[in-house]
């Protein structure tokens, strides 16, 4: 089976970019990445492996060969997305990384950012957490998101007996 899934692999790698040398097709490589996103499902949590596999390489194929496109930091945030939601945390944390520093008027800097600590939070390294959800505020301090960043800030590392017990702690003040 795993076998199969490797030849499948390269096999749509192959479709979808052509020979090695040569730089692949733009419009057969979005079509090749939008196929796969489909058969993925939602944030591709659950997803086979293959699959998770195959569209992280492809985005990276595209952004690596169309850098100046507008798509290559959507692709590169949505590879972020499916690393971190498969738990690639410490992958999907490079991503983000290399999205801010290579595309620095990139829309959803904002997002990269929050995602960072969303990431960091999930793979348990809260002092990165919180560094990382101070930068967002800092940054971005009249974001959508911030107000909410702002209230939950204080509970990131607490175990749920412990965010129970600094809500009535506040309260009581």
């Amino acid at each position: 089976m795993k076998k199969i899934a490797i030849l499948t692999f390269g096999a749509l790698l192959a479709v979808a970019c052509g020979h090695r040398d040569e730089v692949p097709d733009h419009d057969a490589l979005i079509d090749s990445i939008s196929n796969v996103e489909q058969g993925l499902g939602f944030f591709a949590i659950g997803a086979d492996t293959s699959k998770v596999n195959l569209i992280i390489a492809l985005y990276g194929l595209f952004a690596s060969n169309f850098p100046e496109d507008s798509l290559a930091p959507v692709y590169m945030l949505r590879s972020a997305e499916v690393q971190v939601n498969t738990g690639n945390f410490e992958g999907g944390i490079a991503m983000l990384d290399s999205i801010m520093n290579l595309y620095p008027g990139f829309e959803d800097l904002a997002i990269c950012q929050f995602m960072k600590g969303q990431a960091y939070e999930a793979n348990q390294q809260y002092d990165l957490a919180r560094e990382a959800y101070t930068e967002f505020l800092e940054r971005y301090p009249d974001h959508v998101l911030a107000a909410d960043t702002r209230k939950m800030l204080p509970f990131v590392g607490l175990t749920p007996e412990e965010q129970l017990e600094a809500i009535l702690a506040q309260e009581g003040e």
